[in-house]
């Protein structure tokens, strides 16, 4: 379930993005097309010009008054946000988590600047199963070619991605084989990569969400590690080598349809970034090479890498912009930015907010007094700004069997005020968002 913090960077970009806006005035201006869009998926070249298109000052931009509204101006969503003050929501907090013990072996992701302020516009959009940019005075709050405002509640479809439930911390697996593993404790951020790219695949074909099966072992060897002693209990081959666990696109190993298990696996030992030196978003191995067991979870950087390339489809040219870019929690105003992320991304778009969150303001992890902070991955998949109080859905692939709490359930469908959204982003393990 744990999932770690990455180093602030936002002061730095914040200044990069000012820098910035007179720099992409060289990027040529394409001729905007009579739907309103432009096929640049390549954002280096071609893209148009942000400064025109917007003013030549991030900090003087005129706003609208609502931001959830079409208008002339579109106000930018927070990448470049400066820290805000820290939460006191509990300042007598104590983690129930472990240390994050951070790896070289997984590289921060280099996203391209100009790519970060197209997406700060709401200037990327995904058409046709396309991501392509709107063009010069498109407004991003119209779905894209259309007059018709991006809807004020929507929410995915969830019957097939409710069930994406993470597999238990003992066995058996697929294939009958009895194993134990404690590190199938913390899959959440594979789970919630799952979800969203399972939407990926709906609209543009890939990854392979549904159908992905096979053998998948923790990658310490991959990673030069030891196998940990103690370790996970796994199946062994003819030749007494570790086989792993085995899972499938579909299963009822627990008593219950669960789907998209070995693409989870697949997302927590195999997924590799061609600047990463392990496989897998998760961290098994330390800064020293030594094996975590159980694995300590997965970096919202490292969620928002390895969902890159799957949905680039394994181009080593553009994985790094294919979507996703992160919203830290020092956002000032990160209650407008998340509602206007979730409309572009759920609204128009069709893909899910994944949110990296503190386990104590989701009503699915209540237990009076004994509600824990954890660092937790969900994956937003619905909003309601017409609601009273305005709401989000949300999926969490952490079934009974690892929150076994009275409001979870396997396959649940989950439903949180905005404001207590908010509160589970800036607690103390709270992080914010990528979208």
């Amino acid at each position: 379930m744990p999932i770690s913090r990455p180093p602030r960077r936002h002061v730095a970009m914040a200044a990069l993005a000012v820098s910035l806006v007179l720099a992409i005035a060289t990027v040529a201006t394409l001729e905007v097309p009579a739907a309103g869009v432009e096929n640049s998926p390549a954002l280096g070249s071609g893209a148009s010009d942000t400064a025109t298109a917007y003013g030549g000052s991030l900090a003087s931009l005129p706003v609208s008054q609502d931001p959830t509204v079409p208008g002339v101006y579109f106000q930018p969503i927070g990448i470049f946000a400066t820290p805000a003050p820290p939460s006191q929501a509990h300042p007598e907090f104590h983690s129930t988590d472990k240390p994050w013990a951070p790896s070289t072996a997984h590289p921060g992701i280099s996203q391209a600047p100009v790519w970060s302020l197209v997406k700060a516009y709401g200037r990327a959009a995904l058409v046709g199963g396309n991501v392509v940019t709107l063009g010069e005075g498109v407004d991003p709050l119209l779905m894209a070619g259309t007059s018709i405002p991006v809807p004020q509640a929507r929410t995915l479809d969830t019957a097939w991605s409710r069930w994406v439930v993470e597999p238990f911390g003992y066995g058996p697996d697929e294939k009958g084989t009895p194993y134990r593993n404690l590190s199938f404790w913390n899959l959440c951020g594979p789970g919630a990569s799952t979800v969203a790219l399972y939407y990926w695949q709906q609209l543009t074909g890939h990854p392979n969400v549904t159908g992905t099966e096979g053998w998948f072992l923790d990658p310490y060897g991959v990673q030069g590690a030891p196998w940990p002693n103690p370790g996970p209990t796994v199946a062994v081959g003819a030749d007494g080598s570790r086989l792993g666990t085995y899972w499938s696109g579909s299963d009822n190993v627990n008593d219950f349809t669960a789907h998209g298990r070995g693409f989870l696996m697949y997302m927590a030992t195999q997924s590799r970034p061609p600047t990463w030196f392990a496989s897998g978003i998760a961290t098994w191995v330390d800064g020293a090479g030594q094996p975590l067991y159980p694995q300590v979870g997965s970096s919202r950087e490292n969620i928002m890498a390895g969902v890159n390339w799957e949905i680039s489809g394994h181009d080593p040219n553009t994985w790094t912009d294919a979507w996703y870019q992160a919203v830290d929690n020092d956002d000032g105003a990160l209650d407008r930015d998340l509602q206007v992320a979730s409309m572009l991304d759920i609204g128009r778009d069709g893909v899910p907010v994944v949110a990296a969150v503190d386990t104590f303001d989701l009503p699915n992890w209540q237990a009076g007094a004994a509600t824990p902070h954890i660092r937790h991955a969900i994956s937003i998949v619905g909003y309601d700004n017409t609601a009273n109080p305005p709401t989000y859905t949300y999926l969490d692939s952490c079934g009974r069997s690892c929150n076994g709490r009275g409001g979870n359930s396997n396959g649940g469908v989950y439903v949180i005020a905005q404001s207590r959204m908010i509160a589970a982003m800036r607690d103390e393990v709270g992080i914010g968002f990528i979208w």
